[in-house]
């Protein structure tokens, strides 16, 4: 019963605004009214045309975003239903408990991308480079005080992750401030850095895992904190992001490459070879299972796909029953975010993962993949270079008929609404990139290439 108050609060309902009343008969416990809130929504629809490898790829067999989140929901689902199991033993959560952490696990599945820009980290280093160069443009014409240090990391450093905190508390303008209204353990479950923009991105120098990126915005800055305060989380992890990291690592890491094989980018043999020299702990559990599928391959003639499909379920069940493990080994650290690895990274599925990455690289590598990221940079890159350049015209405001207004006003209403009622921040300057970094980053690959091109007359 060490942790019990720590999981009360973990699997609490506290929100920012008290719950809207529901029908007598609503059974759904607070994570699942999460899922309600979040499902349906425009964010995650635009999921389906995000990159998660491939970008633009045209097959309806390879992932997205959206399939990936869902993998990953299911995935750490499954986690949080065997973890209960060993909390019920512990009796750190109660009966009555059951099933509210798979289903806070289920929700943190579902939105852990939900911040990613059009063509995934890509898009993140566009992001990053455009305004490192702004910047310095901007010290060298005498305007270099327009913004804060702090206030500049925030551009020079962007993260998917952080913009899905901003996306979950505020963006989704739903009548008030507080967006989807989410428990506050669903919005700290997608915290994975809690550091501020200086503070973090201390990348691998950093001993702490809390520092090696950041976790929150300046207009975020209070949500965090009063997220912080309730949670008792002391400015480090929830335990729910281990979990979430580890179901992440899972699902990604056997579904890019089984997305490869369909591509014909890589091939059942490369798998086996890149695997024999890189395990150590599971290497005859592992290799013998490929062998056996290969086996089956020549002699059946099965579909490349089905034997790729049979390899990922092999491996994922050993690397999830090896989470649940290290999870057990790790308790307490984990429970006081005190953890400096990820638990895949300390478990005995390690060297799987490694041999996934090392697979990885080669299926990235691909000549088709890298042009059009190349070319989503340049979409990217380019938006937010014709959207600032508006920005710093007295006429980029709603009112009017210029060029920076008519730019303006194709920002999304929801977007403006928030800029213009709901964000109360101070520096009108660093609002006004906000939001077109909210306006850019939440577009789907198609519309970004498609708007640039429109923009710079490339096609009408």
């Amino acid at each position: 019963m060490k942790y019990k108050n720590k999981w009360q609060l973990l699997l609490g309902e506290m929100r920012f605004r008290e719950k809207s009343p529901t029908i007598p008969s609503d059974g759904r416990n607070p994570f699942e009214n999460d899922y309600g809130r979040l499902i349906s929504s425009a964010p995650i629809r635009r999921l389906q045309d995000k990159t998660q490898v491939f970008p633009l790829e045209k097959s309806d067999f390879i992932r997205t975003r959206l399939t990936h989140s869902l993998e990953v929901s299911y995935i750490a689902g499954s986690i949080g239903q065997s973890i209960e199991k060993i909390l019920l033993d512990k009796n750190d959560i109660t009966i009555n408990e059951k099933g509210l952490l798979s289903s806070l696990l289920r929700v943190a599945g579902l939105i852990h991308d939900l911040g990613n820009p059009p063509f995934g980290h890509f898009g993140e280093e566009a992001v990053q480079k455009f305004f490192a160069d702004y910047f310095k443009k901007q010290e060298k014409d005498g305007k270099g005080d327009l913004l804060n240090p702090l206030e500049k990391a925030d551009f020079e450093n962007f993260d998917g992750n952080v913009q899905t905190l901003r996306i979950l508390s505020k963006l989704y303008y739903f009548g008030d401030e507080f967006g989807y209204n989410l428990t506050y353990s669903s919005l700290a479950s997608i915290i994975k850095y809690p550091s501020n923009s200086i503070e973090g991105n201390k990348g691998k120098s950093s001993t702490e895992i809390a520092k090696k990126k950041f976790g929150y915005f300046v207009t975020e800055n209070e949500i965090y904190d009063e997220l912080n305060k309730y949670l008792q989380t002391k400015n480090r992890r929830s335990p729910i992001v281990y979990l979430l990291e580890a179901a992440d690592d899972i699902a990604y890491s056997a579904a890019d490459i089984e997305d490869g094989i369909k591509l014909g980018i890589i091939n059942i043999f490369d798998v086996r070879e890149i695997f024999l020299k890189n395990l150590t702990v599971n290497k005859d559990v592992v290799i013998d299972k490929i062998d056996e599928l290969i086996k089956l391959y020549s002699e059946k003639n099965l579909n490349k796909s089905i034997i790729i499909q049979k390899f990922r379920i092999h491996t994922q069940r050993i690397m999830i029953e090896e989470i649940i493990n290290s999870f057990v080994d790790k308790y307490d650290e984990i429970m006081n975010g005190e953890l400096e690895e990820e638990i895949i990274d300390i478990s005995k599925a390690s060297d799987i993962r490694k041999a996934y990455k090392k697979l990885q690289y080669k299926v990235f590598d691909d000549k088709n993949i890298v042009k059009k990221e190349i070319a989503g940079w340049e979409a990217i890159y380019g938006l937010l270079k014709i959207f600032t350049k508006a920005s710093e015209s007295p006429n980029f405001k709603p009112e009017g008929n210029t060029y920076e207004s008519r730019l303006y006003k194709m920002i999304s209403s929801s977007h403006r609404i928030v800029f213009e009622e709901v964000e109360t921040y101070k520096n009108e300057e660093y609002k006004k990139l906000q939001l077109i970094v909210d306006f850019i980053t939440g577009m789907t690959d198609s519309y970004a290439i498609n708007l640039y091109q429109e923009l710079k007359g490339i096609k009408l």
